[in-house]
Protein backbone atom coordinates (compact mmCIF):
# COMPACT_ATOMS: atom_id res chain seq x y z
CA UNK A 1 0.00 0.00 0.00
CA UNK A 2 1.41 3.36 -0.91
CA UNK A 3 1.71 6.15 1.65
CA UNK A 4 -0.86 8.13 -0.36
CA UNK A 5 -3.53 5.41 -0.23
CA UNK A 6 -6.46 6.08 2.07
CA UNK A 7 -6.42 4.13 5.32
CA UNK A 8 -9.89 2.64 5.15
CA UNK A 9 -9.45 1.04 8.56
CA UNK A 10 -9.01 4.46 10.14
CA UNK A 11 -11.94 5.91 8.19
CA UNK A 12 -14.15 3.00 9.25
CA UNK A 13 -13.23 3.56 12.91
CA UNK A 14 -13.94 7.28 12.58
CA UNK A 15 -17.30 6.59 10.92
CA UNK A 16 -18.19 4.03 13.60
CA UNK A 17 -17.31 6.57 16.28
CA UNK A 18 -19.46 9.22 14.59
CA UNK A 19 -22.41 6.78 14.36
CA UNK A 20 -21.94 5.87 18.03
CA UNK A 21 -21.91 9.51 19.09
CA UNK A 22 -25.05 10.25 17.09
CA UNK A 23 -26.81 7.22 18.60
CA UNK A 24 -25.69 8.22 22.09
CA UNK A 25 -27.29 11.63 21.46
CA UNK A 26 -30.53 9.96 20.34
CA UNK A 27 -30.49 7.86 23.52
CA UNK A 28 -29.75 10.88 25.69
CA UNK A 29 -32.64 12.78 24.08
CA UNK A 30 -34.87 10.00 25.41
CA UNK A 31 -33.07 9.72 28.78
CA UNK A 32 -32.05 6.19 27.88
CA UNK A 33 -28.89 4.07 27.71
CA UNK A 34 -27.48 1.43 25.39
CA UNK A 35 -28.15 -1.26 27.99
CA UNK A 36 -31.79 -0.17 28.17
CA UNK A 37 -32.03 -0.20 24.38
CA UNK A 38 -30.64 -3.75 24.25
CA UNK A 39 -32.87 -5.08 27.03
CA UNK A 40 -35.96 -3.37 25.64
CA UNK A 41 -35.14 -4.82 22.22
CA UNK A 42 -34.92 -8.33 23.70
CA UNK A 43 -38.26 -7.88 25.45
CA UNK A 44 -39.96 -6.47 22.35
CA UNK A 45 -38.56 -9.25 20.15
CA UNK A 46 -40.19 -11.87 22.35
CA UNK A 47 -43.75 -12.71 21.36
CA UNK A 48 -44.47 -13.94 24.88
CA UNK A 49 -43.51 -12.67 28.33
CA UNK A 50 -40.17 -14.07 29.52
CA UNK A 51 -38.68 -15.09 32.81
CA UNK A 52 -35.84 -13.08 34.30
CA UNK A 53 -33.50 -15.98 33.55
CA UNK A 54 -34.45 -16.01 29.86
CA UNK A 55 -34.08 -12.23 29.61
CA UNK A 56 -30.74 -12.31 31.42
CA UNK A 57 -29.52 -15.13 29.15
CA UNK A 58 -30.44 -13.18 26.03
CA UNK A 59 -28.28 -10.19 26.97
CA UNK A 60 -24.77 -9.75 25.54
CA UNK A 61 -21.75 -11.09 27.39
CA UNK A 62 -20.42 -8.59 29.91
CA UNK A 63 -23.78 -7.40 31.18
CA UNK A 64 -23.41 -8.37 34.83
CA UNK A 65 -26.19 -8.82 37.41
CA UNK A 66 -25.84 -5.29 38.77
CA UNK A 67 -26.15 -3.64 35.37
CA UNK A 68 -29.05 -5.90 34.40
CA UNK A 69 -30.96 -5.07 37.58
CA UNK A 70 -30.26 -1.35 37.16
CA UNK A 71 -31.36 -1.52 33.53
CA UNK A 72 -34.55 -3.40 34.37
CA UNK A 73 -35.40 -0.90 37.10
CA UNK A 74 -34.88 2.03 34.72
CA UNK A 75 -37.16 0.45 32.10
CA UNK A 76 -39.83 -0.24 34.71
CA UNK A 77 -39.67 3.30 36.15
CA UNK A 78 -39.95 4.74 32.62
CA UNK A 79 -43.02 2.58 32.03
CA UNK A 80 -41.31 0.81 29.15
CA UNK A 81 -41.32 -2.65 30.76
CA UNK A 82 -43.42 -4.44 33.32
CA UNK A 83 -43.46 -7.60 35.38
CA UNK A 84 -46.69 -9.58 35.23
CA UNK A 85 -46.99 -12.76 37.28
CA UNK A 86 -43.21 -13.03 37.51
CA UNK A 87 -42.74 -12.63 33.75
CA UNK A 88 -41.14 -9.64 32.00
CA UNK A 89 -42.72 -7.80 29.09
CA UNK A 90 -42.23 -4.65 27.04
CA UNK A 91 -45.15 -2.27 27.46
CA UNK A 92 -46.82 -0.47 24.61
CA UNK A 93 -44.94 2.66 25.68
CA UNK A 94 -41.70 0.70 25.56
CA UNK A 95 -42.45 -0.58 22.07
CA UNK A 96 -43.20 2.96 20.93
CA UNK A 97 -39.94 4.22 22.48
CA UNK A 98 -38.08 1.43 20.71
CA UNK A 99 -39.73 2.34 17.40
CA UNK A 100 -38.58 5.94 17.93
CA UNK A 101 -35.02 4.78 18.56
CA UNK A 102 -35.05 2.65 15.42
CA UNK A 103 -36.33 5.66 13.49
CA UNK A 104 -33.43 7.67 14.95
CA UNK A 105 -30.99 4.98 13.78
CA UNK A 106 -32.49 5.15 10.29
CA UNK A 107 -32.21 8.93 10.41
CA UNK A 108 -28.54 8.71 11.35
CA UNK A 109 -27.87 6.42 8.39
CA UNK A 110 -29.81 8.73 6.08
CA UNK A 111 -27.87 11.74 7.33
CA UNK A 112 -24.57 9.91 6.87
CA UNK A 113 -25.32 9.14 3.22
CA UNK A 114 -26.81 12.53 2.33
CA UNK A 115 -25.44 13.80 -0.95
CA UNK A 116 -23.93 10.44 -1.91
CA UNK A 117 -25.27 8.63 -4.95
CA UNK A 118 -26.95 5.30 -4.16
CA UNK A 119 -24.52 3.53 -6.50
CA UNK A 120 -21.54 4.95 -4.60
CA UNK A 121 -22.98 3.73 -1.29
CA UNK A 122 -23.48 0.28 -2.81
CA UNK A 123 -19.88 0.21 -4.11
CA UNK A 124 -18.51 1.34 -0.73
CA UNK A 125 -20.51 -1.37 1.05
CA UNK A 126 -19.28 -4.01 -1.39
CA UNK A 127 -15.67 -2.92 -0.91
CA UNK A 128 -16.03 -3.12 2.87
CA UNK A 129 -17.68 -6.56 2.66
CA UNK A 130 -14.83 -7.74 0.45
CA UNK A 131 -12.28 -6.43 2.94
CA UNK A 132 -14.07 -8.29 5.75
CA UNK A 133 -14.04 -11.47 3.67
CA UNK A 134 -10.31 -11.04 3.04
CA UNK A 135 -9.63 -10.79 6.75
CA UNK A 136 -11.92 -13.70 7.70
CA UNK A 137 -9.74 -16.16 5.79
Amino acid sequence: MSDDAPRLDILVRMLTHAFDLAFDEALADRSSTRAEFVMLSRLADSHDPVTWEVLEGSMPVGYGPGLLTETWNALAVAGWADEVDGLRVATQGGREALDELHAAIDGIATEATAGIAAHDVEVAAEVLRHMLDNLDD
